[in-house]
């Protein structure tokens, strides 16, 4: 066990630096001159060149890259052009917000998956397999703005329960934030529970044509007892696969649902440092998007082990 950790863990060291660069040279490049961009095409020549001392572009490529890098292990993102503050402090506070919806919203989506996959893998090719497929394509079928407009308007507007424009932080009222994140939650779940719900249902039907599935029954053991102690360790690896990549993956495109939801999470300040061209700030976080993504599934690696018995009998 402790071998196989420290294999991925050693795995996923080249491939943040990887990512490193590739996020540093996607940044580098962007046409136009940087320094013009950000200070406006009616700069003159000395403030442009101070700018871009400042911010090291007269240095060649890769020692840009390794200044940048050597700042990163710091801590040190960089300032932001258009909001004048930290980068760090910025994806930070940003970052935190964004976390919490998709943690929330990916576990509830990953229990409702798995109990509802595991059901139609049961129940295959009768009526409520064809119940948990249909729901599962309609919400995987629609967008997220669309669903979550929905959610605004009967919940916010109609019924008038829940808030429709704003936010409150944690650290000012934590019940009330959490008003202003339900709406949200539950898009991302609607949408994600499909993808879930698909896969955990091709994994439980795979496992439950296994001879020790038929094994299990013949010993006389609950329908029970075979599908939750027999079937699901067996059946939920894969879905943890999907489950680190749908993290991962709405780390980076929950810029849609922050929009509709008026959320200052990190998503919109992509969003807005792109229309800023604030490269410091989006660099930030792509750095921080991709990062976090590897870390995520460096940890679904690890937690493997613990539903697979092969991958920790190994």
């Amino acid at each position: 066990m402790i071998g196989f950790a420290l294999k991925r863990i050693l795995a996923a060291v080249p491939t943040i630096l990887l990512v490193s660069i590739a996020v540093f040279l996607l940044i580098r490049s962007i046409p136009g001159d940087p320094a013009e961009i950000m200070l406006g095409e009616g700069a003159d020549p000395a403030s442009l060149a101070a700018f871009r001392a400042e911010l090291g572009l007269d240095e060649s490529m890769p020692v840009q890259f390794m200044r940048w890098a050597a700042r990163v292990l710091h801590g040190d993102f960089g300032q932001s052009i258009f909001l004048h503050q930290p980068v760090a402090v910025l994806v930070w506070d940003r970052l935190q917000l964004s976390a919490s919806i998709i943690l929330v919203a990916v576990g509830i989506a990953a229990i409702i998956a798995v109990a509802a996959g595991l059901y139609a893998a049961w129940r295959q090719d009768r009526a409520g397999d064809i119940a948990v497929v249909t729901l599962a394509t309609l919400g995987l079928s629609l967008p997220s703005f669309w669903i979550g407009l929905l959610l605004l308007l009967l919940f916010g507007i109609k019924l008038g329960w829940l808030p429709v424009v704003g936010y409150v932080a944690f650290s000012d009222d934590p019940g009330r934030a959490w008003q202003y994140l339900i709406l949200p939650i539950v898009t991302l779940v609607v949408v994600e529970v499909g993808v879930l719900t698909r896969m955990a249902r091709a994994s439980a039907v795979e496992v439950l044509r296994l001879e020790y599935i038929t094994h299990a029954r013949a010993k006389g053991l609950s329908e029970w007892t075979v599908l939750f102690r027999h079937a699901l360790p067996n059946a939920f690896a894969p879905t943890l696969t999907m489950v680190g990549i749908v993290v991962g993956s709405l780390l980076g495109g929950i810029a849609v649902v922050e929009t509709v939801f008026t959320l200052p999470g990190l998503g919109r300040l992509i969003v807005e440092a792109i229309y800023a061209r604030d490269y410091p700030v989006i660099q930030g976080c792509l750095l921080v998007i991709a990062v976090a993504y590897v870390l995520v599934n460096l940890v679904v690696d690890l937690l493997y082990p613990i539903f697979d018995p092969r991958i920790a009998l190994e």
